[in-house]
């Protein structure tokens, strides 16, 4: 089965080909370099940028899978949640597809592409964690966060979803892009603060620190922590985050008035950039372990978006799936961040349990679904 698989969700535009759950190509045109003067996603701007790369890049795929249009058996895309009018392009590309071909149509929630990336095979037959069938990986626990969402699921089978927890305003991935403005450090931000917490780690180890830098004060509040509930919030970390900053270039320029070696933002930022993930991971880890103690009969831990990048989060949340007995499922590195291919291992288990396929007559009937949810 040859699945043709679209993401335009927010600023990729990604096309991929799998054989049934094997990647065969996922090509992956970015956006990075239009957004970031402006310090995060300008919808107008990656709408056009998907409409001037959607057909290259799905001219690529084709090429790299070494298939003919005519191999194609379903048409797979992302209809929500997402961007809306950098979704419709996709979609726009995957009915005309469709049509075109004579092949179904496959609606695909771009959740449901991140819960289960981690199911992918690769090019040498082998799935990362061993899985060879998707039934082995149910009951399942997941912890879902990107840019915009930050979610935890529990799911009993394919197609039945149950949020336990989300976010009630910032996600945590759009946490770490503001942090990242505040502390003047570029969009994206996330990649930047990780390979600053690095540097920090590499200075205490090699004890290169300065040690005015440990004196300051860094605490930052642990977000919705005694909430009860399992719902995230960000936002107020960062608030915590803008005064705290402030705080500390006001301690920095005093200490500065008496040192002999004088702090600069590059010797401070470091660490504040490691206490920031540190506290973001402590928020993300009371409520899964609170989720794992209220849904006993998971049998596997499911990690999954573009935060899942940051190797500290995926430390911890391998420690917390071994600590509970349970399954890790993290995807490979370039199916964490938004790609086609994650649309197509999602495509393919609707496939495969015969749930929401559209015939190739009536998909001008589709249309995107800007704030569509898992649980939906």
């Amino acid at each position: 089965m040859i699945i043709l698989a679209i993401d335009t969700s927010c600023d990729e535009t990604s096309v991929a080909v799998l054989d049934n759950r094997r990647v065969l190509s996922s090509v992956v045109s970015s956006q990075v370099e239009l957004h970031k003067k402006w310090g995060g996603v300008v919808p107008d701007i990656a709408r056009r940028a998907h409409k001037e790369n959607i057909g290259k890049v799905f001219k690529e795929a084709v090429k790299r899978a070494k298939i003919q249009e005519k191999d194609i058996d379903y048409v797979a895309v992302t209809i929500g949640p997402g961007l809306a009018i950098a979704l419709e392009v996709g979609i726009d590309f995957a009915k005309e597809l469709s049509s075109r071909l004579k092949k179904p149509f496959v609606p695909v929630n771009h959740m449901a592409g991140h819960l289960f990336a981690s199911t992918a095979i690769n090019l040498a037959g082998k799935n990362p964690a061993g899985i060879k069938e998707d039934f082995e990986i149910f009951p399942l626990i997941a912890l879902l966060v990107s840019g915009n969402h930050t979610e935890i699921i529990y799911s009993k089978a394919f197609g039945d979803y149950e949020i336990l927890g989300e976010t009630l305003d910032d996600a945590c991935g759009e946490a770490f892009d503001k942090v990242a403005r505040i502390l003047d450090l570029g969009y994206p931000g996330g990649p930047t603060i990780t390979f600053l917490a690095d540097q920090y780690v590499k200075d205490v180890k090699s004890g290169k620190l300065n040690e005015l830098v440990e004196k300051l004060d860094m605490n930052l509040p642990v977000p919705m922590e005694k909430s009860g509930d399992l719902n995230f919030s960000f936002s107020g970390l960062k608030t915590a985050c803008l005064y705290k900053v402030k705080n500390i270039k006001e301690e920095v320029e005093k200490i500065n008035m008496k040192a002999k070696v004088k702090l600069k933002q590059s010797d401070w930022v470091k660490r504040f950039c490691y206490v920031f993930i540190q506290v973001s991971i402590k928020a993300l880890e009371i409520k899964l372990v609170k989720a794992i103690k209220i849904k006993p009969d998971a049998h596997s831990l499911v990690v999954g978006g573009g935060v899942i990048n940051n190797h500290y989060v995926v430390r911890r949340m391998s420690r917390i799936a071994k600590e509970n007995g349970l399954l890790f499922l993290a995807p490979e590195k370039r199916f964490r961040s938004d790609n086609a291919g994650m649309i197509g291992l999602a495509a393919y288990y609707q496939v495969k349990y015969g749930k929401n396929i559209v015939d190739y007559n009536v998909v001008s009937e589709m249309d995107r679904i800007p704030n569509l949810r898992l649980d939906a």
